[in-house]
């Protein structure tokens, strides 16, 4: 049986290989694709990226489609589905780098968790930059791309600083477009479930366990949750595990019945209409439309 799982990809291979080997690789869609035309097709990876995006085309984004166009920041977090359809003129400067890369020895937990545009639930993971880009936050890429091009002593700890530079400039235009997001104890601990049902809810585990690892009782964790995501605790959970068959039955070539034990349905038929109540389709109903929609040639 085939069993092809969901498309993902490494960094890729270009400048210098003690960079890479650091985690971190800046270049352009043109030379990616180069490398890799694939990358035009829907897949993921295992790494962070924030993408400068100029001219017209689309992103889908775990299955939401956004439209781009003029100068768009584009973040992405592990794990996340996701494709640009470009049109004519398109471009992009991609910076790709692992939470080690960025965390390098700063203690735990990770500033990436301070950064909505990552992990906060329902946050659109684009910022259409404005003209006259008042923050200058492009300019930040061809710095970037020039350090990691010459590549010369110490290039790791500059492209370090210009990444953390990148998201304090990217965040003073979050913060006018979301101006009551506040990262205080409540929305970090909100990030840290959430991460850490990204890690383990394959495992069927429950909000107890949860929020045992968190320090927090299920109640409090469920109320914390509740008030800052509108949505239950019990609900992220399930709408992270549809996520999970959605991805599935949109790149592997498993059918319904093991997509569904592989998102921890036992029961075929209980899959069946827990992804119906959820999505009004059936689960082939979604592989058909989504491969159909996601699958075709870039315009």
């Amino acid at each position: 049986m085939n069993r092809r799982s969901i498309p993902s990809f490494a960094m890729s291979e270009v400048g210098r290989e003690s960079l890479r080997q650091e985690g971190i690789v800046v270049t352009t869609l043109e030379e990616s694709l180069s490398h890799d035309p694939a990358r035009l097709h829907p897949h993921y990876h295992d790494f962070f990226q924030v993408m400068l995006l100029r001219g017209r085309g689309a992103v889908m984004h775990d299955f939401r489609d956004f439209a781009v166009s003029g100068e768009t920041l584009l973040f992405l977090a592990p794990g996340q589905v996701h494709t640009i359809r470009p049109r004519k003129g398109f471009g992009a400067t991609i910076v790709s780098f692992t939470q080690e890369f960025f965390d390098h020895t700063a203690p735990p937990p990770s500033a990436l968790l301070d950064l909505p545009v990552f992990f906060e639930p329902g946050t659109a993971p684009i910022l259409r930059i404005p003209k006259r880009d008042p923050h200058r936050i492009a300019e930040v890429f061809p710095e970037m791309q020039r350090e990691f091009t010459a590549a010369e002593s110490g290039a790791a700890d500059v492209l370090r600083a210009w990444l953390r530079i990148l998201f304090a400039r990217a965040m003073r235009l979050h913060a006018l477009r979301e101006p009551e997001q506040v990262v205080d104890a409540r929305t970090r601990l909100v990030r840290e479930f959430h991460l850490a049902v990204e890690r383990s809810f394959r495992q069927r585990r429950t909000l107890a366990d949860y929020a045992r690892d968190l320090g927090v009782t299920a109640d409090h964790l469920s109320e914390i949750v509740h008030e800052r995501t509108g949505r239950s605790a019990g609900q992220v959970i399930r709408q992270r595990r549809l996520l999970d068959a959605k991805r599935l039955l949109s790149h592997s070539d498993l059918d319904v019945a093991e997509v569904g034990y592989q998102t921890g349905f036992k029961d075929p038929s209980y899959f069946g209409r827990f992804f119906r109540r959820e999505t009004g389709r059936t689960p082939a109903e979604f592989r058909a439309e989504i491969r159909e929609k996601y699958h075709r040639k870039p315009d």
